[in-house]
């Protein structure tokens, strides 16, 4: 299994391809450590200037010999030449600007925006659509458009920087001639909770873990790219890793732009880069390039859980349906449904980062076996977008753990997060109970949204509801116990990765890579 330091070096080194080629002599790379030929290379920051006709050509004609390098590293044939062009900065920036200008920010956005902020995601007085359109710059690197079928290249930056650029997009085009990006990514939005065989387990989100499949295996040919004048590639080269220093890796820390990101943003943000690659160098490993190129696109992984674990992917583990059943007519008369999803296991790391709990994160989140959660807003209140707050929200969520520790765990870090996530939260005494029917643990505050209940139950569940007035909550978590078995009713797309559907944080997530490794070149010039 490869070590979880993975995301953190390529995530600094690789992420957007801001490394100039490894442009050394045979002799050269044999008499350096992988460790010095990456340091030089973190310090050669060479000066943008406007390519010749010469660089222009060298350029062009470099697009043919990565094609061919791509199509033989991932074993997916070339089926017809690629349509390129050369693009100013100008035009990126028209390009970007005009993407944003038609960002569609619906309905859903807003609904799972609140939701996110009820269940403590986001900071209450975070504008996330403000956030996005600040964070997104312009493009910094050659990019394919499935559209257009075309590789667009800058005219500003040295040829030999962007031959690595082009390993990575050209395997975007290559996936595209051998799968129809387009149609493939929108099988997945269509199977997603509509009670398809494919979302059988209650836990799919296979839209968005396709995405860790597209951008993973582009940064898979990247890297073997990049170690190609060496004669290796990831699968004889692991222990890459190792070689990087502690200051790089800090340095993720070091950007303002993650920095004043909450940390769901980060997480997802930084999802399909790191842990997708990550995830595909797994199946290399395990099954060589059949499994993680064609095979990755003929079964691939259902949700974060089977990204973030591979084996779980590899092993075909099957997950329990984990969901909430219709409470509509159990609260038809007080509330209607807001908004409803999946709180899938990259979910539960985020939440764990942001409220305190780093050092266990990967551990508590590792036994996820599957979340969802209903916001429901009081039919009482003004349901305009603009007009509800938090305060008009009442949810239900339930997880389910691998072990009664883990559930346990979860469920007291989850009621200590309470305190952060509202502005009064007391503890409350909770009734003695005894039987069956009664609860491992429970926890009780009352805060000034209203009440929050959290239950560790022994099936390894843990059930939350939060702004219910005190009889209604039990009424609500008693149907929630009696239809577990009944928990595909709603759509279990998780719900950081639901980012991934607005245009500005796609682009958000691929500058979170450039904003890092432009860190590391500032630091080695102090």
């Amino acid at each position: 299994m490869f070590c979880r330091r993975w995301s953190q070096f390529f995530t600094i080194s690789l992420c957007l391809g801001l490394l100039p080629t490894l442009a050394f002599s045979q002799e050269d790379s044999s008499q350096q450590s992988l460790a010095d030929v990456a340091r030089k290379l973190r310090k050669d920051t060479t000066d943008e200037v406007r390519m010749t006709d010469a660089d222009t050509k060298k350029l062009f004609d470099s697009v043919d010999k990565v094609f061919a390098f791509a199509a033989e590293d991932s074993g997916m044939p070339k089926h017809a030449a690629i349509k390129r062009r050369l693009v100013s900065k100008a035009d990126v920036e028209k390009y970007a600007s005009g993407a944003l200008a038609k960002e569609e920010f619906t309905k859903r956005f807003a609904q799972e925006e609140l939701s996110m902020k009820k269940l403590g995601f986001l900071p209450r007085e975070f504008n996330l659509k403000e956030f996005l359109v600040k964070s997104t710059g312009q493009e910094i690197a050659a990019y394919y458009d499935d559209e257009t079928k075309t590789i667009s290249m800058l005219n500003w930056v040295p040829p030999d920087r962007q031959e690595p650029i082009l390993a990575h997009e050209l395997t975007h085009a290559l996936q595209d001639q051998n799968y129809d990006l387009r149609k493939w990514m929108r099988a997945a939005q269509k199977g997603a909770g509509n009670g398809s065989k494919s979302n059988e387990t209650g836990n799919d989100d296979s839209a968005t873990a396709r995405k860790a499949v597209v951008e993973g295996q582009a940064m898979v040919v990247y890297v073997d790219y990049v170690l190609a004048p060496f004669k290796r590639n990831l699968v004889d080269t692991p222990g890459l890793i190792y070689s990087m220093e502690e200051p790089a890796v800090k340095a993720v820390a070091d950007s303002q732009m993650l920095h004043d990101a909450p940390m769901i943003l980060r997480e997802s943000g930084a999802f399909a880069y790191n842990e997708g690659l990550i995830f595909e160098g797994e199946l290399l490993h395990k099954g060589g390039k059949n499994m993680a190129f064609a095979g990755a696109f003929a079964r691939p992984p259902r949700n974060s859980h089977e990204v973030l674990q591979p084996e779980a992917y590899i092993n075909h583990e099957k997950l329990p349906a984990t969901g909430v059943p219709d409470l509509q007519q159990l609260l038809g008369e007080d509330y209607d449904v807001y908004d409803s999803g999946g709180i899938g296991q990259l979910d539960v790391r985020a939440y764990l980062k942001q409220y305190g709990e780093r050092k266990g994160a990967d551990d508590v989140s590792g036994a996820w076996q599957g979340g969802a959660y209903v916001t429901f807003h009081r039919k009482n209140k003004t349901a305009s977008d603009a007009s509800t707050t938090t305060a008009d929200l009442a949810l239900i969520y339930v997880s389910r753990w691998k072990t009664p520790q883990a559930a346990e765990r979860f469920a007291r870090f989850y009621a200590g997060a309470v305190a952060q996530r509202y502005h009064t939260a007391t503890g409350q005494p909770v009734s003695a109970c005894s039987g069956a029917n009664c609860p491992v643990s429970c926890a009780q505050i009352l805060t000034e949204e209203g009440p929050v209940t959290v239950e560790h139950w022994g099936d390894n569940s843990v059930i939350v509801s939060e702004s219910f007035d005190a009889t209604t909550a039990v009424k609500v978590r008693s149907a929630v116990r009696d239809g577990a078995a009944h928990a595909e009713n709603f759509p279990q797309d998780e719900i950081g990765l639901r980012l991934y559907e607005i245009p500005a944080f796609q682009k958000f997530a691929e500058e979170i890579g450039a904003q890092i490794a432009q860190a590391i070149t500032s630091s080695q010039s102090r």
